[in-house]
């Protein structure tokens, strides 16, 4: 059921996407992470935030004058403090945006990660990551110029990372962040 509803809302949103191309507009955006992973099963001196990057291209698709639709690829870099656990994903958020203004605009939407890359130290704990992330992207953004923007968003793991058979009764962690990035539409 729940992969016909997906493959039902992706058919949809494609199709609105193919019929709004020629509105399209390209970018490109960089920025930085701070970012945790929140788990009960993770111990308290391991859980500081990470620093990180993430750096992607975006098409956004005007459906309205107000609403448009911002697909975008990513690379980010989360985890939990440099020295402890560090996992890069290459990431798809696909974004509902409303302008209020020239100015400003708030987005939300569901993103989906491929883990590239994972890292621990020998903290005592073995963790291994699952391949996928599923998480909430919601911001706001500033057009500071016609081609030059920059946003703000929380983004918020709904899929457990933690892939460990190793441990009795399992273990479970999600990912959280916020993200500063600044911006180049062409």
């Amino acid at each position: 059921m729940k992969k016909n509803l997906l493959f039902v809302t992706l058919f949809l949103v494609f199709g609105i996407l193919i019929s709004k191309a020629q509105d399209a507009s390209y970018g490109m955006r960089i920025g930085a992470n701070l970012s945790s992973i929140s788990s009960d099963d993770i111990p308290e001196n391991l859980e500081d935030s990470r620093f990180g990057i993430v750096v992607g291209f975006l098409v956004e698709y005007p459906v309205t004058q107000k609403w448009s639709i911002q697909p975008e690829l990513q690379f980010s870099s989360l985890g939990n403090d440099d020295k402890t656990l560090r996992v890069d994903y290459l990431q798809l958020p696909v974004l509902l945006k409303y302008n209020f203004s020239d100015l400003f605009n708030v987005h939300i939407g569901p993103q989906i990660g491929l883990k590239i890359w994972e890292w621990e130290d020998n903290t005592g704990i073995e963790t291994n990551f699952n391949t996928f992330n599923f998480a909430g992207v919601i911001g706001v953004g500033a057009n500071i110029t016609d081609n030059v923007f920059a946003d703000l968003r929380y983004g918020f793991g709904l899929s457990n990372i933690i892939d460990d058979e190793d441990i009795p009764g399992g273990a479970d962690g999600s990912t959280r962040n916020i993200q500063l990035s600044i911006g180049y539409k062409l």
